[in-house]
């Protein structure tokens, strides 16, 4: 199809739509955010301004809020842009499919996998990716036992954690049952252990076009903390300092297998829209999944948007494929056809 008759085609698909871009501190994550990050920077701000510069009706719709139900179905398109447990999880998206709305992340299963660390696990595992080594850790009590025969620096992780939530590097055992704890405090209920893999963080894109799910390079964490901790990730304006870079050093076949592994994952999960896989490389150069994001942060400056743009993909265009993707994909309830 040529340029001109498929930009003529969006359009049409994209005329006259409302779209709701729902945002609110739904989880840990998204309240820590909401806390720490000034309205001007949230990524809310500019996925509206991005709609609204695209010619398009867009309205931010908060979801905690007791009428959501009932407004979220006076728009066409839910632009979701909310995370961890009730953003991402499969929940809101279940919502969503059984009232018939079109929205821009991945569905149900997908969401509810990728939220999942140790469920991501077995997937990886299943499709022949790499690990690291994890142990689920039931009680705070059993920490000791746990942790018997494990290396340490070890990683703890709340398995539904987000954007670097509920994590903390446990440097000897005798850590392990006071960080459980702090995690449970803080509502985390599903703790594991895992092996702390020494080398490179990168995570890797994937994204909807008109030909289909394009991979995205891998593009590098460097930061100046020991490992990609909320602080960095959440902190605000007083945060370590983190930079992405796509790493030019990597052998061509690490890259290549990133990109298979990514795409794999994509393919398998049925995702939608777009998502990322988290990585770490070894001195050796072997690729470790830690975790699929079915729904990735749109700050200006977060992983997904940067790898778009460095690919030559604007922002506001990589928000109107989304919105694109999701009505082009959506399949409505059964008993609304008519």
């Amino acid at each position: 199809m040529k340029t001109a008759e498929r930009e003529g085609r969006q359009a049409e698909l994209l005329r006259g739509k409302r779209i709701a871009v729902v945002y609110g501190a739904v989880s840990e994550e998204d309240a820590l955010y909401i806390r720490n990050v000034p309205r001007a920077d949230w990524s809310l701000s500019a996925i509206l301004e991005a709609l609204t510069g695209l010619g398009l009706e867009a309205e931010h719709l908060d979801p905690t809020h007791n009428d959501f139900i009932e407004r979220i179905q006076l728009f066409d398109v839910a632009f979701l842009n909310v995370h961890g447990p009730y953003g991402e999880d499969g929940r809101i998206q279940g919502l969503l499919d059984y009232l018939s709305i079109p929205y821009t992340t991945s569905g149900v299963l997908a969401s509810s996998i990728g939220m999942d660390k140790l469920a991501s696990k077995a997937i990886f595992t299943y499709l022949g990716i790499p690990v690291p080594r994890g142990l689920p850790l039931l009680r705070p009590e059993t920490a000791e036992e746990v942790s018997a025969g494990f290396a340490f620096p070890a990683m703890l992780k709340a398995v539904d954690g987000g954007s670097s939530v509920g994590m903390a590097m446990i440097n000897e055992p005798g850590e392990l049952a006071r960080e459980a704890e702090t995690l449970k405090r803080r509502g985390f209920k599903r703790l594991f252990l895992e092996e702390f893999i020494h080398g490179r963080a990168v995570t890797v894109s994937a994204v909807e076009s008109a030909e289909g799910s394009i991979v995205l390079p891998p593009l590098e964490f460097i930061t100046e903390s020991s490992y990609y901790d909320e602080s960095t990730k959440l902190g605000g304006s007083q945060a370590p300092k983190v930079e992405y870079v796509v790493p030019d050093d990597l052998p061509p076949h690490v890259v290549k297998g990133l990109t298979e592994q990514t795409r794999c994952v994509y393919d398998f999960l049925a995702c939608r829209g777009a998502i990322r896989v988290d990585y770490m490389i070894d001195e050796l150069g072997t690729t470790y999944a830690l975790e699929v994001n079915t729904n990735p942060g749109l700050q200006q400056h977060s992983n997904l948007p940067v790898s778009c743009a460095l690919e030559g993909m604007a922002y506001p265009e990589l928000i109107e494929r989304l919105v694109l993707h999701a009505l082009k994909s959506f399949e409505p309830a059964p008993w609304t056809v008519r």
